[in-house]
């Protein structure tokens, strides 16, 4: 008897089913998709854009202070750039910006300005730059010394 109970219990299945494989299977497919749902967003392009153009920022102020020369970014609705001020011919960076997603540039005295300049310090003039979309918009606030700071998103009536 003893003998009998013994191939029953070397008999037991081991692994997984094709049933729970499929189904471990559909589980990972619906959660790839839930995230790629949320990554192609415009809340999540326009966050990626406004980083990108603060990390543009910072680079041209380190860049003004490695040079020890000022450095100009030049801003457009539709793109930017960062350019030497002594010869706008050595630009750095050239950047369009996607459609859907524009910005503006205005000082803290509110006039409209369309570049900031960064000296050879790592300072610039007060200025606040509003990247946005149809409903969403980010600020960058641009110190005298120099710091730049992202905040939002905001609501674009606000």
């Amino acid at each position: 008897m003893n003998a009998d109970r013994k191939n029953i219990v070397a008999q037991a299945p081991t692994g997984m089913s094709l049933m729970e494989l499929l189904v471990v299977l559909a589980i990972i497919a619906i959660l790839a998709g839930t995230a790629l749902v949320y990554i192609n967003t415009d809340g999540y392009r326009l966050r990626a854009e406004a980083n990108n153009l603060k990390s543009t920022l910072q680079e041209a102020r380190m860049e003004a202070v490695k040079r020890n020369e000022s450095v100009k970014v030049v801003l457009n609705p539709e793109w930017y750039r960062v350019e030497m001020s002594n010869d706008p011919n050595d630009v750095l960076v050239n950047y369009s910006l996607p459609e859907n997603i524009g910005l503006h540039c205005k000082d803290m005295g509110e006039l409209t300005t369309n570049s900031i300049t960064l000296g050879s310090l790592g300072t610039a003039s007060n200025s606040h730059i509003k990247i946005g979309s149809n409903n969403k918009n980010y600020s960058l606030f641009v110190n005298s010394a120099g710091r730049i700071i992202l905040d939002g998103p905001h609501n674009k009536n606000e």
